[in-house]
């Protein structure tokens, strides 16, 4: 079957599109989930997530540098810092699953815990998108409570960037270059973009709202592929390629992208004309990643080295990709009959990540590029992204959304 969709891919139109939904049902024939199920599984998760916050440094998955100083000393690090992008993920992931939660005052009280302990601060380097992230969970937090705490640092911090705004090259392979002081690789459009059109809408001021779509379309610019419509890590990728000979498009990265996206879109003005971008640039993302999902229902690391090059799964990106398209069904951008089979066969692929204790496993560990991902390990972005995924297919089978989970 395989061998067959390749080849059918190679055409454009209609045809395409059936013969995968034809496809996809086949390989998901009997094996739709039901929404407790969904559920139950996303509490799980969360729960567990909640349940070992504080020493998750113990299950963090390693590689790199991280995994040399673990050998060297026997230590294993810590937890993430609060306010790091790695746990920016993770809050953006509970607190959309609270809106879907038969108890949500839980996450709701240990979200508002991470704010309270951390003053509703940003964390330090000014400039960063990683380090825009968490203000994700403050604005969202500041919508329903109006406590102007919630909202004044992160208002404060980026008047400062509009104030003195960082003009030079996103081009990683440059000296000097901007590329860390902008949104120099993918992964910054997942941090930064959804902090400034939501600070845009909460507040009413389309100054951020501008900027951010200035800065957007510059990353866009350098790292777009108009080929394949997906996302570059970063400029010192261009030349990197597949064992197989495709172009090296980091799974992951794409995640960051394409999730950023479902979250970035419902806060921007309906009225407005750059509207417009966002839900077609999602809409191409969606159609070339449909196009190289794993017969096992995840997506490879690297996205168009497939099972070969790649033959351990990996939850993170697959987690991403699950949000992405099942939100942009539900919320009526793509279609059911053609990405629903998609959507299933991949949420059945994370299921079967997930331990008995309530832990994802097989999330590649922090990293620029694809690497390798242990089924005993696990990462709280890869979690946050789960929650999401978890979220948005249970609203695409028909879960209900209770009315303490509608008051949060």
């Amino acid at each position: 079957m395989k061998r067959m969709l390749n080849k059918r891919f190679d055409l454009n139109g209609k045809v395409t599109l059936v013969f995968l939904f034809c496809a996809a049902v086949m390989a998901c024939a009997d094996q739709n989930p039901k929404p407790e199920s969904v559920k139950s599984l996303t509490q799980k998760v969360a729960d567990w997530q909640i349940e070992t916050f504080e020493d998750s440094g113990e299950y963090r998955a390693l590689a790199g540098k991280a995994m040399q100083r673990f050998q060297e000393t026997g230590k294993r690090p810590g937890k993430h810092h609060d306010l790091s992008w790695n746990m920016g993920a993770l809050y953006a992931g509970m607190n959309e699953w609270r809106s879907i939660a038969d108890h949500p005052e839980k996450y709701t009280a240990f979200l508002e815990m991470i704010g309270e302990r951390n003053e509703w601060q940003l964390y330090r380097r000014p400039y960063h998108a990683d380090d825009h992230a968490v203000g994700q969970l403050y604005l969202s937090l500041y919508e329903e409570c109006n406590d102007s705490a919630m909202l004044q640092p992160t208002r404060q911090q980026f008047d400062s960037i509009l104030e003195n705004p960082r003009t030079g090259t996103l081009d990683w392979r440059a000296r000097p270059t901007d590329a860390h002081h902008r949104w120099g690789w993918c992964d910054a459009l997942f941090m930064a973009p959804p902090v400034w059109a939501r600070l845009a809408k909460v507040t009413g001021d389309r100054k951020y709202l501008d900027f951010m779509d200035q800065e957007y379309h510059a990353t866009y610019d350098l790292l777009w592929d108009k080929e394949d419509h997906l996302f570059w890590r970063d400029s010192s990728c261009f030349p990197k390629r597949e064992a197989n000979g495709s172009k090296l498009y980091w799974a992951r990265g794409n995640g960051w992208v394409f999730g950023g996206l479902a979250l970035m879109i419902p806060d921007l003005p309906r009225d407005w004309d750059g509207r417009a971008f966002y839900i077609d640039l999602f809409k191409q993302m969606a159609k070339s990643l449909v196009t190289c999902q794993r017969e096992d229902g995840t997506w490879s690391m690297g996205l168009l080295g497939g099972v070969e090059g790649y033959p351990i799964k990996e939850a993170s990106g697959t987690s991403f990709f699950t949000f992405g398209l099942a939100w942009g069904v539900n919320n009526g951008i793509l279609d059911r009959a053609t990405f629903e089979p998609i959507i299933i066969k991949a949420w059945n692929a994370l299921t079967e990540c997930v331990s008995e204790e309530g832990m994802l496993g097989y999330v590649q560990p922090v990293g620029v590029a694809p690497g390798d991902s242990y089924g005993e390990k696990t990462e709280v972005y890869g979690i946050g992204a789960f929650l999401v995924a978890g979220t948005e297919v249970y609203k695409l089978v028909g879960g209900e959304i209770s009315e303490s989970s509608v008051e949060q």
